[in-house]
């Protein structure tokens, strides 16, 4: 084989390929395919492990140079766990070694057959497969990990696999394939569709609301879902729950009849996804079930028991969209959790327009089934222009509501919960120290301590010790929080530092956390409202340094170090000004 034909080294005598800046010359065929794997180290998580080779990219590799790429490559599509072996795209399945030596010699073939690594394959196949499975190198990437036994979607992080603490989790995301068009934004036949179907634009933009925030901070997810209601059949309220579905790929949605899968013993392979549908749910907020399916809507991880595994405490990313043919009056209009649009039109099945709304669905679904017109949809609603209203941690119950949720409030009488829930969402607290009790009975005019603290406890939150400023301290805390070695993990804090929640950058300090959410709101707005002054919008001033965010709850790396090497990998890439192959 012929190294030069296959990686041809830069021509430097032609100054076409050469930048104005600094005149470094762009990479080379070979050095293309060490930035994709600097890239995917990169998103992995794994390039920050001690043991991985830190080199530069040879101009010109070696046979040795080649064959590591390849084993590297191949050691990315298995991982082990309890003696078993897992295919990443596949973890419900179980291999045996030998198993695994049979699928992975042909999976190669396949991989590599009409490029330059083919013949190393034809030649080398055993001996690579077999040093992944028999080898225990220092470096990570060169030999089938081991499989934390944990699957959780990561929006935005095209790695398949994810490099914590030593294990390998597996990111059950996946881009969905209409992406690859880039269209200008366009409504298409969405527009007036909804125009027939919700024919209050209040609770219409709410929606669009809802989705486009979802799509465009998809590694995070809000805190209160959508539930549509129409006592008729045939009102769209299916043809919306199929247009996320498409927005989002099908192989990030669980579409369920009703929630009993959803609150499940065994429902790891169900909170994996990023989309949840539900249809003909009924809830009762004060049921098991009722309070399970809010912890899931708001908490930011939980604790899923797999078949034939240790239970396991996973991020939760999901957006949950329900649908029922009965009026939900179960939710006694205390719960917080659900904007519910009642979905009341002549369109529906026995309707007098029922031939012109089908007629409209129909164009609906023509419009989501053509990638392109799909890709401009999803172009419009991330180029969308969220309402100043909207809060994703917060539903805004006076700015918001509607008719029925107006209805149900009126008969629970639980304002002073939504005023308390949207103060403390305003300036993602999570944490309250008991020392400043008083500061929050004082501003919400509540009779007395157990009143706020009865109050917390309807909204999910829960009394604790945790170790602030150096001591023991008495708090209330939300349920469901991630706390370990000090660090706590907060994903609405990285939301503002792009790249960092996809990339798993969001864990702070305790103090800091504490300091940036609740002492920003004590001394921003609880104290200010008593100088008579207005209160300030919370401004998180995350410090990338010393205080993080982290990539997890133990070691020191950092966001701003992922960011430098993103930094440095971009400048790189920027030279690739032609098509080498």
């Amino acid at each position: 084989m012929n190294d030069d034909d296959d990686f041809p080294l830069v021509d430097t005598d032609d100054l076409s390929m050469i930048t104005e800046v600094g005149e470094i010359p762009p990479p080379n065929k070979w050095q293309d395919i060490e930035l994709s794997r600097l890239e995917t180290d990169l998103m992995s998580g794994v390039a920050w492990e001690a043991s991985v080779s830190k080199r530069s990219a040879p101009i010109k590799p070696t046979a040795d140079d080649k064959e590591r790429e390849i084993l590297m490559e191949v050691a990315s599509w298995f991982l082990t766990a309890e003696q078993k072996y897992i295919k990443i795209d596949a973890p419900e399945s179980r291999m045996s070694m030998m198993d695994v030596s049979k699928v992975a010699k042909p999976m190669m073939v396949a991989h590599y057959a009409g490029t330059e690594f083919a013949p190393i394959v034809q030649q080398h196949a055993g001996n690579i497969v077999r040093s992944c499975l028999e080898g225990e190198p220092i470096d990570p990437r060169i030999a089938f990990g081991v499989w934390s036994g944990k699957i959780y979607p990561v929006p935005g992080n095209p790695s398949q696999r994810l490099y914590r603490n030593y294990l390998w989790d597996l990111n059950s995301w996946s881009v969905p394939s209409y992406r690859q068009h880039h269209e200008g934004g366009d409504y298409g036949a969405l527009q007036p569709f909804l125009n027939f179907a919700i024919e209050d634009t209040g609770q219409q933009t709410v929606l669009l609301d809802w989705i486009a925030w979802s799509l465009q901070h998809e590694a995070s997810k809000p805190t209160w879902a959508i539930l549509l209601f129409s006592e008729e059949k045939g009102t769209g309220k299916s043809t919306i729950g199929v247009v996320l579905e498409a927005l989002f790929g099908a192989q990030n949605t669980a579409k369920l009849d009703g929630v009993d899968k959803l609150v499940a013993t065994h429902n790891d392979r169900v909170l994996d996804k990023k989309l949840i549908v539900a249809e003909e749910v009924h809830i009762s907020s004060h049921s098991k079930t009722g309070n399970a399916l809010k912890d899931l809507i708001t908490s930011d991880r939980t604790t899923v028991n797999p078949k034939y595994q240790a239970m396991k405490t996973i991020p939760l990313k999901a957006c949950y969209l329900f649908t029922t043919n009965h009026k939900p009056l179960w939710l006694e209009g205390g719960e917080r959790r659900y904007y519910i649009i009642e979905m009341k039109h002549d369109g529906h099945a026995q309707g007098p327009k029922s031939d012109e709304f089908a007629e409209m669905v129909g164009e609906v679904y023509e419009q989501i089934n053509n990638p392109k017109r799909l890709a401009a949809l999803y172009a419009a609603l991330m180029a969308r222009n969220i309402s100043p209203e909207f809060n994703p941690k917060s539903m805004r119950f006076d700015a918001n509501a509607t008719p029925i949720m107006r209805e149900l409030q009126a008969q629970s009488g639980n304002e002073a919960d939504e005023t308390l829930e949207a103060v403390l969402s305003e300036f993602c607290v999570s944490i309250i120290p008991s020392s400043d009790f008083k500061e929050l009975v004082k501003f919400l005019n509540a009779k007395n301590d157990n009143a706020v603290r009865n109050a917390l406890v309807r909204l999910g939150w829960e009394s604790m010790r945790l170790r602030l400023a150096g001591r023991q301290q008495r708090v209330w805390a939300k349920k469901g929080l991630m706390i370990e070695n000090g660090r706590i993990q907060s994903t609405d804090l990285s939301e503002t530092l792009d790249g960092a929640v996809e990339n798993g950058f969001v864990w702070f300090p305790l103090d800091y956390y504490v300091e940036t959410t609740w002492t920003a709101l004590r001394d921003n707005k609880l104290k200010v409202k008593f100088k008579n002054e207005q209160g300030t919008q919370p401004f998180l001033d995350l410090n990338t340094g010393e205080n993080g965010p982290f990539l997890d709850s133990t070691t020191e790396t950092r966001y701003l170090t992922w960011l430098n090497d993103k930094d440095i990998l971009a400048g790189q890439r920027k030279f690739l000004k032609h098509d080498q192959d």
